[in-house]
């Protein structure tokens, strides 16, 4: 096994999802100098989870957020882009286990949150699920639920709505196309619960947002966001 290993490894060898050099033998999914860059977001508005130093930051103050608290993992950089990248559209449950690793030490070095009753990911639409296969932020979900013994209710939310992708929208374009995009499973009672979403990263925050007023109307009483990068 370790011989033929050794000759897969030398045809199709091993490469650093960051910058695509070849790995050595104790590096897994990226190499030390690209590890190197993946540094906690600290210094952050205690709301909405961005760089400020006013607590709320002028964002919160502008933006009904429906949420408690916001944080975020890292700061985005193209070595976190490449990461999500490939967990979302490649199906590398590796990269789920190798970032669910560094969100464990970061929720267990800063602890962003007192409580969490819950946790579940942001869903997708059965549609692009069913195209893609699975989806990234369940994987992400059930590696930091089983690692911080929290308990993972992944179908929790349901896409109601097929949105477009929200990535060249505008802001107010991104709250208009996931309006009333969710519906909660009527299997759960979320009333008193304090409740984790995860989600891959947090940029203008309308589709999170739209999940946690969901979730405040259904009674639930903390809700807090955590994402692997801030954009």
């Amino acid at each position: 096994m370790n011989i033929f290993s050794s000759f897969i490894d030398l045809i199709f060898p091993k490469t650093c999802i960051g910058c695509n050099s070849r790995l050595n033998d104790k590096e897994q999914i990226l190499c030390s100098e690209c590890e190197q860059s993946l540094d906690f977001l600290t210094g952050i508005c205690e709301i909405c989870g961005t760089t400020k130093e006013n607590n709320p930051c002028k964002t919160c103050e502008s933006n009904k957020f429906y949420f408690d608290k916001a944080c975020s993992v890292f700061q985005f950089n193209s070595t976190v882009q490449n990461l999500i990248h490939n967990m979302k559209y490649n199906e590398m449950t590796k990269i789920s286990e190798y970032l669910g690793k560094y969100t464990k030490e970061y929720l267990n070095t800063f602890h962003p949150f007192s409580k969490i009753d819950i946790i579940t990911p942001i869903p997708l639409h059965k549609v692009k699920k069913r195209s893609r296969g699975f989806n990234q932020s369940e994987f992400l979900t059930r590696v930091i639920a089983e690692q911080m013994n929290w308990t993972h209710i992944p179908n929790l939310i349901l896409r109601k709505k097929f949105t477009e992708t929200q990535t060249k929208l505008s802001k107010k374009q991104r709250e208009e196309n996931v309006s009333n995009a969710f519906k909660l499973n009527p299997k759960f009672n979320i009333e008193n619960k304090d409740i984790l979403i995860i989600d891959d990263v947090f940029t203008t925050g309308a589709t999170i947002n739209s999940a946690c007023k969901l979730l405040k109307n259904h009674n639930a009483n903390k809700i807090y966001v955590l994402t692997i990068a801030r954009a």
